[in-house]
């Protein structure tokens, strides 16, 4: 039921006001430039009558529309956020209380969609990290530290002695593990991956990239390899997480930067190894990029960083890409190979 109200405003005389505007009518009200602007646009859209003349309102003093901005925000639950000073105007009051209180709803609804999302993952991630467990054992300090370099391995790479030997020792990891992996191993590592679907549709680009990679064209086989992990986790969540669609539709409402794919890497990475994120999935600001050869995907995607390509930089993306295929092979809702699953 409609919630209405008749008083007396001074000037105006009785008037019979609605008391809750629709978000469309909120939404159309902040397009005002002003905060008087947008009280007079409010009170436009509510005012049942008599007709609302915009010279007539617009001419009251302050102290004759404060009390109908004070009803306003009780009616919709406001009271708490609307406190205008005594010897000021409302209106800056009024159209902040609004603005935090859609700030507080959009929040709550994201957190509410973030969990559901969560929670649909939820299953799969537990699969995941129990066979990761099973195949790495409970000592992760080699893990960990493998990590932190920037190489986030498989439980099949981890098992290796010397990759193990490689995480506890003292000195650099990257110069150790390239000198472990040979073209012929890594092929051997990249021929498992197309057993799961989203690899195999990505099989060209990633062969491809690998055959730059063995001409010694670091920088081209990273420029191919870097968007694929993304790639191969946003079929999973578009094609079998129920909640992907209604996430997406409220990320681009509320105008957010939130990306799906790259909270599931978050999460699978800090689930299955620990570290929050694989350093090079951190996002950066142009101006914070030091071009000192590290590899960071939003800045060689975007051409910040041009001294990215390494031998180092592309075996961290090769290592990776065999985590999310393990990983992958327990986030798919069905036996390994299936292409209509969902």
């Amino acid at each position: 039921m409609m919630q209405e109200e008749r008083f007396q405003v001074a000037g105006i005389g009785e008037i019979r006001l609605r008391l809750v505007p629709t978000l469309a009518e909120v939404a159309e009200a902040e397009r005002e430039k002003r905060a008087r602007g947008f009280f007079l646009h409010l009170v436009r859209a509510l005012l049942l009558e008599p007709a609302f003349s915009h010279h007539a309102w617009a001419s009251l003093p302050e102290d004759a529309l404060r009390p109908v901005a004070v009803r306003l925000a009780e009616a919709n639950d406001l009271a708490a956020l609307f406190r205008p000073k005594r010897e000021k105007p409302f209106y800056n009051a009024f159209r902040n209380a609004w603005r935090m209180s859609r700030a507080t709803h959009n929040e709550a609804a994201f957190q509410r969609a973030i969990a559901v999302w969560k929670a649909h993952l939820a299953a799969s991630l537990a699969r995941a990290k129990a066979a990761y467990d099973r195949a790495a054992g409970t000592d992760r300090t080699a893990a960990t530290r493998l990590a932190k370099a920037g190489f986030i391995v498989s439980p099949q790479v981890l098992a290796r002695p010397d990759v193990q030997e490689a995480g506890r020792a003292d000195g650099p990891i990257g110069p150790a593990l390239c000198a472990l992996f040979s073209n012929e191993a890594l092929r051997d590592l990249i021929d498992r991956w197309f057993d799961l679907p989203p690899f195999r549709a990505r099989e060209p680009f990633i062969r491809d990239a690998f055959g730059a990679f063995l001409r010694g064209e670091d920088a081209l086989a990273i420029y191919g390899l870097l968007p694929q992990p993304e790639g191969v986790l946003w079929d999973v969540l578009f094609r079998w997480n129920p909640a992907e669609e209604d996430l997406e539709e409220l990320v681009g409402a509320q105008n957010r930067t939130f990306v799906t794919v790259e909270a599931l890497i978050r999460e699978l990475v800090s689930t299955l190894v620990g570290p929050a994120e694989p350093p090079f999935y951190r996002f950066v600001k142009f101006i914070a990029v030091t071009d000192d050869g590290s590899l960071n995907r939003h800045a060689v995607e975007h051409g910040a960083s041009i001294a990215f390509g390494s031998r180092e930089n592309a075996l961290r993306l090769i290592l990776f890409l065999d985590f999310v295929h393990f990983a992958l092979g327990h986030l798919l809702p069905s036996a390994r190979g299936s292409e209509d699953a969902r």
